[in-house]
Protein backbone atom coordinates (compact mmCIF):
# COMPACT_ATOMS: atom_id res chain seq x y z
CA UNK A 1 0.00 0.00 0.00
CA UNK A 2 1.12 3.48 -0.87
CA UNK A 3 1.73 5.83 1.66
CA UNK A 4 -0.15 8.50 2.16
CA UNK A 5 1.40 12.34 0.77
CA UNK A 6 2.64 13.89 4.56
CA UNK A 7 0.86 17.50 4.22
CA UNK A 8 2.28 20.63 6.42
CA UNK A 9 0.14 23.77 6.34
CA UNK A 10 1.08 27.12 7.06
CA UNK A 11 -1.83 30.09 7.52
CA UNK A 12 -1.83 32.63 10.14
CA UNK A 13 -5.32 32.83 10.43
CA UNK A 14 -6.85 29.66 12.58
CA UNK A 15 -10.46 29.04 10.45
CA UNK A 16 -8.54 28.74 7.03
CA UNK A 17 -6.13 26.18 9.04
CA UNK A 18 -9.36 24.16 10.25
CA UNK A 19 -11.30 24.62 6.84
CA UNK A 20 -7.60 22.97 5.20
CA UNK A 21 -7.72 20.05 7.98
CA UNK A 22 -11.25 19.53 6.82
CA UNK A 23 -10.71 19.30 3.49
CA UNK A 24 -7.88 17.13 3.72
CA UNK A 25 -9.92 15.18 6.26
CA UNK A 26 -11.96 13.46 3.32
CA UNK A 27 -9.00 11.99 1.13
CA UNK A 28 -6.95 9.05 2.54
CA UNK A 29 -3.85 9.58 0.04
CA UNK A 30 -2.81 12.85 2.29
CA UNK A 31 -2.60 13.13 5.77
CA UNK A 32 -1.61 16.22 7.48
CA UNK A 33 1.42 15.93 9.78
CA UNK A 34 1.21 19.46 11.14
CA UNK A 35 0.44 23.04 10.81
CA UNK A 36 1.77 26.37 11.87
CA UNK A 37 0.08 29.97 11.78
CA UNK A 38 3.64 31.43 9.97
CA UNK A 39 6.77 30.80 8.24
CA UNK A 40 9.22 30.75 11.16
CA UNK A 41 7.24 28.65 13.33
CA UNK A 42 6.44 26.46 10.48
CA UNK A 43 10.59 26.41 9.95
CA UNK A 44 10.94 24.67 13.35
CA UNK A 45 8.89 22.08 12.61
CA UNK A 46 10.53 21.45 9.16
CA UNK A 47 13.27 20.82 10.61
CA UNK A 48 12.40 17.92 12.28
CA UNK A 49 9.06 16.47 10.84
CA UNK A 50 9.15 14.39 7.87
CA UNK A 51 7.09 16.38 4.97
CA UNK A 52 6.57 15.93 1.71
CA UNK A 53 4.19 19.20 0.84
CA UNK A 54 4.24 22.97 2.38
CA UNK A 55 0.59 24.42 1.23
CA UNK A 56 1.31 27.80 2.85
CA UNK A 57 0.11 31.58 2.59
CA UNK A 58 1.77 34.25 0.75
CA UNK A 59 0.89 36.99 3.33
CA UNK A 60 1.88 36.39 6.89
CA UNK A 61 3.55 38.45 9.89
CA UNK A 62 6.94 37.63 11.31
CA UNK A 63 7.87 35.48 7.67
CA UNK A 64 5.29 34.93 5.04
CA UNK A 65 5.77 32.44 2.14
CA UNK A 66 8.42 33.80 0.18
CA UNK A 67 10.42 34.11 2.63
CA UNK A 68 9.21 30.47 3.56
CA UNK A 69 9.89 29.12 0.19
CA UNK A 70 13.68 30.94 -0.06
CA UNK A 71 14.39 29.00 3.13
CA UNK A 72 12.97 25.82 2.41
CA UNK A 73 14.95 25.28 -0.53
CA UNK A 74 18.04 25.82 1.41
CA UNK A 75 16.98 21.92 3.13
CA UNK A 76 18.89 19.33 2.07
CA UNK A 77 15.49 17.38 0.54
CA UNK A 78 13.12 20.39 0.31
CA UNK A 79 9.73 19.34 0.55
CA UNK A 80 7.38 20.49 -2.15
CA UNK A 81 5.91 23.91 -2.03
CA UNK A 82 2.20 24.86 -3.21
CA UNK A 83 1.66 28.52 -2.25
CA UNK A 84 -2.00 29.69 -1.45
CA UNK A 85 -3.42 33.27 -1.41
CA UNK A 86 -6.70 35.54 -0.85
CA UNK A 87 -4.59 38.24 -2.08
CA UNK A 88 -3.73 37.59 -5.61
CA UNK A 89 -1.41 39.65 -7.40
CA UNK A 90 1.14 39.62 -10.23
CA UNK A 91 3.91 40.59 -7.79
CA UNK A 92 3.45 37.58 -5.54
CA UNK A 93 3.09 35.17 -8.56
CA UNK A 94 6.12 36.26 -10.19
CA UNK A 95 7.86 35.77 -6.94
CA UNK A 96 6.37 32.49 -5.70
CA UNK A 97 6.46 30.79 -9.10
CA UNK A 98 10.22 32.21 -9.75
CA UNK A 99 11.48 30.67 -6.37
CA UNK A 100 10.22 27.54 -7.22
CA UNK A 101 6.72 26.74 -6.02
CA UNK A 102 4.98 24.15 -7.71
CA UNK A 103 2.06 25.42 -7.10
CA UNK A 104 -0.17 29.14 -6.77
CA UNK A 105 -3.63 28.56 -5.89
CA UNK A 106 -5.99 31.30 -4.82
CA UNK A 107 -8.12 30.67 -1.33
CA UNK A 108 -11.39 30.63 -3.48
CA UNK A 109 -10.69 28.08 -5.70
CA UNK A 110 -12.87 24.45 -4.92
CA UNK A 111 -11.57 22.31 -2.07
CA UNK A 112 -11.17 19.75 -4.73
CA UNK A 113 -8.97 22.18 -6.79
CA UNK A 114 -6.56 23.20 -3.71
CA UNK A 115 -6.53 18.92 -2.78
CA UNK A 116 -5.59 18.31 -6.55
CA UNK A 117 -2.97 21.12 -6.18
CA UNK A 118 -1.16 19.14 -3.55
CA UNK A 119 -1.40 16.00 -5.54
CA UNK A 120 0.22 17.10 -8.72
CA UNK A 121 2.57 18.86 -6.37
CA UNK A 122 4.33 15.91 -5.06
CA UNK A 123 3.71 13.86 -8.60
CA UNK A 124 6.29 16.85 -10.13
CA UNK A 125 3.45 18.95 -11.45
CA UNK A 126 2.47 22.14 -11.37
CA UNK A 127 -1.24 24.03 -10.83
CA UNK A 128 -1.31 27.61 -11.44
CA UNK A 129 -5.30 29.24 -10.71
CA UNK A 130 -6.68 30.18 -14.14
CA UNK A 131 -6.76 33.66 -13.68
CA UNK A 132 -3.01 34.21 -12.56
CA UNK A 133 -2.33 31.68 -15.45
CA UNK A 134 -3.93 33.73 -18.35
CA UNK A 135 -1.83 37.11 -16.16
CA UNK A 136 1.45 34.85 -16.49
CA UNK A 137 1.63 34.81 -20.10
CA UNK A 138 2.04 38.71 -20.01
CA UNK A 139 5.34 38.40 -18.98
CA UNK A 140 6.36 35.99 -21.48
CA UNK A 141 8.46 37.27 -24.32
CA UNK A 142 6.77 37.81 -27.18
CA UNK A 143 7.38 35.59 -30.69
CA UNK A 144 6.64 36.16 -33.82
CA UNK A 145 3.92 33.66 -35.13
CA UNK A 146 5.49 33.19 -38.35
CA UNK A 147 8.49 31.56 -37.09
CA UNK A 148 7.46 30.12 -33.93
CA UNK A 149 8.16 26.29 -33.60
CA UNK A 150 5.20 25.65 -30.92
CA UNK A 151 2.78 26.51 -33.41
CA UNK A 152 3.75 24.40 -35.90
CA UNK A 153 3.81 21.65 -33.27
CA UNK A 154 0.51 22.32 -31.94
CA UNK A 155 -0.52 21.75 -35.28
CA UNK A 156 1.08 18.33 -35.41
CA UNK A 157 -0.76 16.95 -32.56
CA UNK A 158 -3.38 14.40 -32.82
CA UNK A 159 -7.29 14.98 -31.50
CA UNK A 160 -6.38 13.35 -28.37
CA UNK A 161 -3.24 15.12 -27.34
CA UNK A 162 -4.77 18.31 -28.55
CA UNK A 163 -7.80 17.46 -26.18
CA UNK A 164 -5.31 17.42 -23.41
CA UNK A 165 -3.38 20.74 -24.24
CA UNK A 166 -6.49 22.74 -24.13
CA UNK A 167 -7.75 21.35 -21.08
CA UNK A 168 -4.03 22.07 -19.28
CA UNK A 169 -3.69 25.44 -20.81
CA UNK A 170 -7.19 25.88 -18.86
CA UNK A 171 -5.20 25.58 -15.88
CA UNK A 172 -6.77 22.33 -14.79
CA UNK A 173 -5.22 19.14 -12.96
CA UNK A 174 -4.53 15.84 -14.28
CA UNK A 175 -7.29 14.80 -12.32
CA UNK A 176 -9.69 17.55 -13.37
CA UNK A 177 -8.64 16.58 -17.53
CA UNK A 178 -9.20 12.98 -16.34
CA UNK A 179 -12.84 13.65 -15.25
CA UNK A 180 -13.56 16.51 -18.17
CA UNK A 181 -11.86 14.31 -20.98
CA UNK A 182 -13.26 10.74 -19.90
CA UNK A 183 -9.52 9.31 -20.06
CA UNK A 184 -8.44 7.54 -17.25
CA UNK A 185 -5.56 10.11 -14.91
CA UNK A 186 -2.51 7.37 -15.89
CA UNK A 187 -3.17 8.31 -19.54
CA UNK A 188 -3.90 11.57 -19.14
CA UNK A 189 -0.12 11.77 -16.86
CA UNK A 190 1.42 9.78 -20.02
CA UNK A 191 -0.02 12.54 -22.58
CA UNK A 192 1.11 15.96 -20.63
CA UNK A 193 4.46 13.81 -19.70
CA UNK A 194 4.62 13.10 -23.95
CA UNK A 195 3.65 16.92 -24.58
CA UNK A 196 6.32 18.46 -21.96
CA UNK A 197 9.13 16.31 -23.33
CA UNK A 198 7.35 17.09 -27.32
CA UNK A 199 7.54 20.79 -26.52
CA UNK A 200 10.61 20.57 -25.19
CA UNK A 201 9.69 22.30 -21.72
CA UNK A 202 11.18 21.81 -18.51
CA UNK A 203 7.70 21.24 -16.84
CA UNK A 204 4.01 21.65 -17.45
CA UNK A 205 3.75 25.33 -16.27
CA UNK A 206 6.60 26.27 -18.86
CA UNK A 207 4.87 23.93 -21.68
CA UNK A 208 1.22 25.68 -20.91
CA UNK A 209 2.84 29.33 -20.86
CA UNK A 210 4.68 28.83 -23.89
CA UNK A 211 1.49 27.46 -25.56
CA UNK A 212 -0.57 30.40 -24.59
CA UNK A 213 1.81 32.89 -25.89
CA UNK A 214 1.96 31.28 -29.03
CA UNK A 215 -1.94 31.65 -29.52
CA UNK A 216 -1.64 35.25 -28.38
CA UNK A 217 1.02 36.11 -30.54
CA UNK A 218 -1.20 34.64 -33.24
CA UNK A 219 -4.41 36.09 -32.14
CA UNK A 220 -2.35 39.87 -32.30
CA UNK A 221 -1.33 39.83 -35.66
Amino acid sequence: MTSPIRLFIVDDDQRVRDGFLAYFSYVDDITVVGTAKDGSEALDTLRRVPVDVVLSDINMPRMGGIELLAEVKKFPKPPTFVAITSLDTDDSMLRMIGGGAAGYVVKSEAPAKIIDAVRDAFNGGTTVSPEALSRLVDYVPRVDPRTNETTRRIESLSPAERTILDLLCQGLSNSEIARRSFYAESTVKKHVSHLISYFEASSRLELVVQVLESRGSAARR
